[in-house]
């Protein structure tokens, strides 16, 4: 029996999320770290007298939350493991698909949020983050050239902002963010409006290499004004041919 776990006593109801609370205190208690293997569910269940079913259920419940991951084979099972940003993604994309966040309320919560990332890319873009930056206005602008406008570049230019504070967090957070925008804003948009786009870009680039931070906040600012309006009109026509 492994001694790392906790001597727990478990009450009758539900089992599997007491189950999964004591796992968890185990990791964060140190007593499993990452990249430890976890004991199985048979293990679990005879420790805490509990079913194989109610053990499993536990696991299945972490490795959801991304704190377990399963390998297979003959030196398989259940690892310790870093929780990722797709999880965060997955949090937000579902909030919005089902009508728990609209995408006004993700573009205010962008408003307030991304006039200090631009600020804080400001002083601490490396020549690394510019140099994909700029390789990303490159692709955009032939995009827009083609006559067939990148908007996921576009969008996505956002999230190099994110990286440029080299924050793992606010990285993950962004990531999420652009996804659902990606879907919010899925219609390719017309050249003028992707120009418009663009020009904005490039000025963030200008200001951010220049590590002029109060401008660039100053342009995000302004750049949300316009934001709202294609937002607007995009959820207008969506309302119409939800009618017709």
């Amino acid at each position: 029996m492994d001694r790392k776990l906790q001597d727990v006593i478990i009450r009758k109801e539900r089992i599997s999320d007491q189950i999964t609370s004591i796992l968890k205190q185990s990791i964060l208690d140190g007593h499993f770290k990452l990249g430890d293997k976890f004991p199985p569910e048979v293990e679990i269940a005879q420790k805490y007298n509990v079913s194989k079913v109610s053990a499993r259920e536990a696991l299945r419940e972490m490795e959801t939350e991304g704190l377990i991951q399963k390998k297979r084979g003959a030196f398989g099972g259940s690892f310790v493991a870093k929780p990722g940003s797709e999880k965060m993604v997955d949090v937000v994309i579902n909030s919005y698909l089902f009508g728990g966040i609209s995408a006004k309320e993700l573009a205010e919560f962008r408003r307030i949020l991304e006039p200090g990332l631009v600020k804080l890319a400001a002083q601490r873009r490396t020549s690394e983050d510019l140099a994909v930056m700029e390789k990303c206005i490159y692709d955009i602008k032939v995009s827009i050239e083609k006559g067939k406008p990148d908007q996921t570049k576009a969008l996505g230019f956002h999230r190099l902002i994110a990286d440029a504070c080299h924050n793992p967090f606010i990285s993950s957070l962004m990531e999420a963010l652009v996804n659902v925008f990606q879907q919010v804003l899925a219609k390719v948009p017309d050249l003028e409006t992707a120009k418009k786009d663009i020009q904005y870009n490039q000025l963030f680039f200008k200001y951010i290499k220049q590590g002029d931070g109060k401008k660039a906040e100053q342009l995000m600012t302004e750049h949300f004004d316009t934001l709202e309006l294609i937002i607007s009109k995009e959820m207008k026509e969506k309302l119409k041919r939800q009618v017709l």
